[in-house]
C-alpha cells in the first residue's frame, strides 16, 4: 500500500478556491482544475514507499479525478472503443501529427465517464425531448425579439420540431449566416432575470465564459442536470455532455479522445462529431449506486456500477470508529479521502483530498480516527467486481 503523489492541472476553467474549500488545501494562485489519480502517461501519480522513494504507478485501466469546475467545460463526446480504434488508424495514415490542433484520436481507447458530486455541481448532458429544447429556445427568442435574429432561432427550431438533431446540432455550429453568432453574442446583455432559474444560470454562465459562440444553441438542446453530493451521472460513448460549475470526483477510461461540439476555442471537427455522436433523447441520465448486500457496521457502502469493463467507484461513510465487511480487493485499487481522518487496514492515514494506491490481494478496513467531528467519507476506484467480501468469496 502506497500513498500516492498527484499532478493537480492548472486549465483556465478550474477554480483558485473550490479545492480549499472541499479539502482545506491552501488557496491557489493559479485556477486548479483537475486532480489526476492513475497512470494517464500525460501526468501519471507517483508512489511514495515505505523508505520515502518515489517510483511510478503500475498502469491501470481507468484514471480518478477530482474536478472543480468554475466555469463551463467544453460541450463534447468521447468514441466507442471501435470508432477510436478506426478514427485513430485513419488519422496515423493521413500523417496527421499526435500533438497537432485539428487531432481527434490521441490513442485508441474509448472514454465512458462516471461523475458524482462532492458539492452541488451542474452539468449538461444528453439531448432532450423536442418539447422542452421549444420551451427554452421560444424564451431566447423573446428575450432577443429582433427579426433577423430571431429568424436565425426558428430555422434552427425546425430541425428540433423534426427531431432531427444531427442536422439541429450541424446548423448550430456551422452557423452559416453567422446569426446564431451574433444572437449568442447579444445574449450577453440581456436581462435574464424573468426567465426560468435554471435556464437563466446555463445562459449567464454560458454567455459569459463563452460569448458570441454558437455552441450555447447546442447546450439548450441538453438536459440541464442539478446534482446533490453523492448523486452521479454516467456518459457512456456517444452522448453530447459538458460539465458547468462545482466539484466532483470524474471516474473513466484512460483516453484522451475528445471531439467537441462548441463552448471552446479548440477544434471543432463537425463531420466526426456527428459521426461519433447518439442523438437519442435521454429522459434522466442519473445513474444511482446500489447498496451492496452483506453484514455492515460501523457505516455505509454505496457502489456505482455502470455499464463499464474498465471500472467501477464505491463510496464509504465511516460513522462509527471502523468500517469492515471481510473486504478482498481482487484488483489494484485507489482510494481518495474526501472527508474526515482515515486509516486504511492500519496501515496509511489520509485527511481529506489525499489517496493511496491498494495493491490486489489486500485486506480492506476503513478506520475514522475522529468520529467525534464527524464522519469520514472516501471513494474508491477500482475494475468491477474487484471489491469482494468473504461471504461473496464462499459463493462462488
Amino acid at each position: 500500500m502506497f500513498r500516492m503523489i498527484n499532478p493537480v492541472r492548472d486549465y483556465a476553467w478550474g477554480s483558485q478556491t473550490a479545492l480549499s474549500e472541499v479539502f482545506g488545501w491552501a488557496p491557489s494562485a493559479h485556477p486548479q482544475a483537475e486532480v489526476w489519480m492513475g497512470s494517464h502517461p500525460a501526468a501519471p501519480s507517483q508512489l511514495i514507499t515505505e523508505d520515502g522513494e518515489h517510483q511510478q504507478i503500475p498502469e491501470l485501466p481507468y484514471l480518478l479525478k477530482v474536478l472543480a469546475a468554475e466555469k463551463p467545460l467544453s460541450i463534447q463526446a468521447h468514441p466507442s472503443k471501435a470508432q477510436a480504434q478506426s478514427g485513430y488508424a485513419a488519422e496515423e495514415a493521413a500523417g496527421v501529427a499526435i500533438g497537432a490542433g485539428e487531432r481527434n484520436y490521441k490513442d485508441t481507447n474509448h472514454k465512458p465517464e462516471l461523475t458524482v458530486a462532492l458539492t452541488p455541481f451542474s452539468m449538461l448532458c444528453g439531448f432532450r425531448e423536442p418539447a422542452q429544447i421549444m420551451a427554452d429556445l421560444n424564451a431566447v427568442q423573446r428575450l432577443i425579439a429582433e427579426g433577423d435574429l430571431a429568424l436565425a432561432i426558428e430555422s434552427l427550431s425546425v430541425d428540433i420540431l423534426r427531431e432531427d438533431y444531427s442536422a439541429a446540432l450541424e446548423t448550430a455550429l456551422r452557423d452559416s449566416t453567422g446569426l446564431l453568432t451574433v444572437a449568442a453574442e447579444e445574449l450577453t446583455s440581456r436581462n435574464l432575470n424573468n426567465l426560468e432559474p435554471q435556464l437563466a444560470d446555463t445562459l449567464s454562465r454560458v454567455t459569459s465564459g463563452f460569448p458570441g459562440d454558437p455552441g450555447l444553441f447546442v447546450a439548450l438542446m441538453l438536459n440541464r442536470i442539478d446534482l446533490e453530493p453523492g448523486e452521479g451521472v454516467y456518459v457512456p460513448a456517444g452522448v453530447l455532455h459538458a460539465y458547468l460549475h462545482g466539484v466532483a470526483v470524474e471516474l473513466q477510461a484512460t483516453s484522451d479522445n475528445v471531439l467537441r461540439g462548441g463552448l471552446t476555442p479548440k477544434h471543432i471537427d463537425i463531420p466526426e462529431l456527428l459521426k461519433v455522436t447518439t442523438t437519442e433523447v435521454i429522459s434522466d441520465p442519473r445513474l444511482a449506486p446500489e447498496q451492496p448486500s452483506g453484514e455492515l457496521t460501523g457505516g455505509r457502502h454505496l457502489c456505482y456500477a455502470p455499464d463499464s469493463e474498465d471500472f467501477e467507484l464505491h463510496n464509504f461513510e465511516v460513522q462509527t470508529e471502523e468500517l469492515s465487511a471481510g473486504w478482498e480487493l481482487t484488483a489494484p485499487t485507489i482510494l481518495l479521502a474526501t472527508a474526515g481522518k482515515l486509516t486504511i487496514s492500519g496501515r496509511i492515514t489520509l485527511t481529506p483530498g489525499e489517496s493511496a494506491f491498494i495493491p490486489a490481494g489486500t485486506r480492506l478496513t476503513l478506520t475514522a480516527e475522529t468520529p467525534d467531528q464527524g464522519a469520514a467519507q472516501a471513494y474508491l476506484a477500482t475494475t468491477p467486481g474487484a471489491l469482494r467480501t468473504d461471504h461473496e468469496k464462499g459463493a462462488l
